[in-house]
């Protein structure tokens, strides 16, 4: 089979297999920089879902085409403007990819405009800002453009050196499994809303597929060479001494791991990294990985380490399946019953990190919802959730980072959710739980004390005003409000109630969002200014839709055994709240 056959066929599966699983919208982009790996997986796509289509139309027996097969692709660039050329080689992008009919959207990065930071002086270090500037705009342009997923050229060289950049870093061996085929892009960033990398709620709902990951470099390069493919190769990527992740790549191409046989002298810090990689490869134990066995070897190791982050994440969705108890929303309830048959170290692990991230009120997919990763948080944490009886051993709720608060309970579907303050006795038709639930905030008086604000009381006033003056000339709006990065306040301008807005529009009222119950869910007030008073105009949180696989569903028939969600819900029709995070493996 010739080069770009082999790669399309394999294409084709994982293609049909996103738009099985409805990850393919109408109108995916690809990430092209007018390398080879981003010109072979733009014409891979193009093609596949041109061979779909014609094979769907014109058989005489025609196959099902999946249902919601992309009607186009759309081609992006971002133009740094840091090198010579760099605006050649974006119109050469935009001509090549409307020669084959694809849309283009080429966009130039704004410097020194926020959240964008200075234009890079030559000899400063950009990988990691460049990375961010270049997401933070394919992100912008994918809202433009109403395209939902970004499709990127990384190949299986690109995966291993990016496993050994993160064993450089001390990660674990799921970390060392390197780049998803398929994830979400998460809300982004560890730093203030609306920084850099922050993409929020809008976030949720984006993805990145990475269909080449399991194919080398020289098989993109057979592929663009037999298919007549331009394109343009970036001399940066070849200097070892600019980037940890060059100096990989010139160690592989020589089949060493051997720094003086670049005959380069390289920086301290990437000789520092590249001996923290051997120390991390000598320390996995699900692969013999050799740092000299050349390309082909390390490629089979790190591929090995793949497949066994995708088994993790089976098997921890099958743990959840067994072990979840319904729970109010924003809480994870999960019994010990169920998860004491999981033994496997990486599995309890993966398992952990997955509740926490759900939970936590840290950006989703960010390390800080993970609780840093720290390895003695995570082990206390699988110590106690692993103990059978915790009430016997006088354990006390907990935090060990992440926002997430533990708590050990006694659940009967036939009574209220027992939280024993000490010693107790698990009775006849009990079995011992625990709940995660997000961490209790710092008093208000002790937020005013060090001068920190309180992040769980909103003030949206200025937002909702600015949509309400825009009101006649863009009618439609819909406002979303991020809020405590674990629910998704949504407000329909168009329908507030003209009073209400006449008073928001002149400053006599203000529209907040405080906490509700016990388990910190948002509530809309409207605040007189006049008379200081407060009420309550929408309470009411949806079920989520289209999260039918979704390990936590929210479950408002609950009863007797959660007495606390018969709260009154409020609801206002211009209102809609919605929990947001998700604890799905991607």
């Amino acid at each position: 089979m010739c080069p770009s056959c082999w790669v399309v066929e394999k294409n084709r599966r994982a293609t049909v297999h996103c738009a099985r699983t409805r990850l393919l919208t109408p109108a995916p982009a690809v990430a092209n920089s007018g390398g080879v790996d981003s010109t072979c997986v733009l014409f891979l796509i193009d093609r596949l879902i041109r061979d779909i289509r014609e094979e769907h139309t014109t058989r005489s027996a025609p196959v099902e085409a999946p249902e919601n097969l992309p009607s186009e692709l759309i081609s992006m660039t971002v133009d740094h403007g840091l090198q010579d050329g760099s605006e050649t080689v974006a119109k050469q992008c935009a001509e090549r990819a409307e020669a084959r009919g694809i849309p283009h959207i080429t966009t130039t990065v704004p410097w020194s405009t926020p959240p964008f930071p200075d234009r890079p002086r030559p000899g400063d270090a950009f990988e990691e800002i460049g990375r961010n500037v270049r997401y933070q705009l394919l992100f912008r342009a994918m809202r433009k453009a109403g395209a939902d997923i970004l499709a990127l050229g990384h190949h299986s060289d690109d995966q291993v050196e990016t496993s050994l950049i993160r064993l450089a870093r001390g990660t674990t061996e799921l970390g060392a499994g390197g780049m998803r085929r398929c994830r979400r892009w998460g809300m982004g960033s560890n730093g203030p809303e609306h920084s850099l990398s922050w993409t929020g709620s809008e976030g949720m709902h984006k993805w990145m597929l990475r269909p080449l990951l399991e194919f080398p470099k020289d098989r993109l390069l057979a592929t663009c060479e037999e298919n007549n493919l331009e394109y343009v190769t970036d001399e940066t990527n070849f200097q070892p001494q600019l980037t940890l992740r060059n100096a990989i790549r010139a160690l592989m191409a020589k089949n060493t791991f051997d720094p003086e046989a670049l005959g380069v002298d390289l920086p301290p810090n990437i000789l520092t990294s590249l001996k923290e990689i051997h120390r991390g490869v000598a320390a996995l134990e699900s692969v013999d990985m050799d740092l000299t066995g050349g390309p082909e070897d390390l490629r089979a190791a790190v591929t090995v380490l793949s497949e066994q982050v995708e088994d993790v994440d089976s098997l921890v969705d099958s743990a959840l399946t067994r072990c979840h108890l319904p729970s109010p929303p924003g809480t994870y309830l999960l019994s010990y019953r169920g998860i004491s048959t999981v033994r496997d170290p990486l599995v309890q692990r993966a398992l952990v990190l997955r509740i926490m991230r759900y939970v936590s009120f840290h950006p989703w997919g960010t390390v800080r919802a993970d609780g840093n990763r720290r390895r003695s948080s995570i082990e206390r944490i699988i110590e106690n959730l692993w103990t059978p009886d915790p009430f016997a051993k006088r354990l006390p709720p907990f935090v060990a980072g992440g926002g997430v608060f533990w708590t050990p309970v006694i659940f009967s579907t036939d009574h209220p959710l027992r939280i024993p303050s000490g010693a107790a006795v698990v009775g006849p038709g009990e079995i011992v739980a625990w709940l995660a639930s997000r961490q209790p905030p710092l008093s208000r008086s002790n937020m005013s004390h060090v001068g920190l604000p309180n992040p769980l009381r909103v003030d949206a006033t200025e937002r909702v005003r600015a949509a309400l003056l825009r009101r006649d000339e863009e009618p439609a709006q819909v406002l979303h409000v991020l809020w405590d990065c674990r629910f998704e306040v949504k407000m329909f301008i168009d329908l507030i109630p003209d009073r209400l807005a006449e008073r928001i529009l002149d400053g006599r009222d203000k529209v907040m969002i405080h906490p509700n119950t016990r388990w910190y869910w948002p509530k809309v007030v409207h605040c007189n200014q006049e008379t200081g008073r407060e009420e309550v105009l929408h309470s009411m949180l949806m079920r989520p839709d289209g999260h039918a696989k979704q390990a936590m569903q929210l479950d408002f028939g609950m009863g007797a055994t959660w007495p606390w969600v018969r709260i009154p819900q409020i609801k206002a029709d211009w209102i809609r709240l919605r929990w947001i995070r998700s604890a799905s493996a991607l």
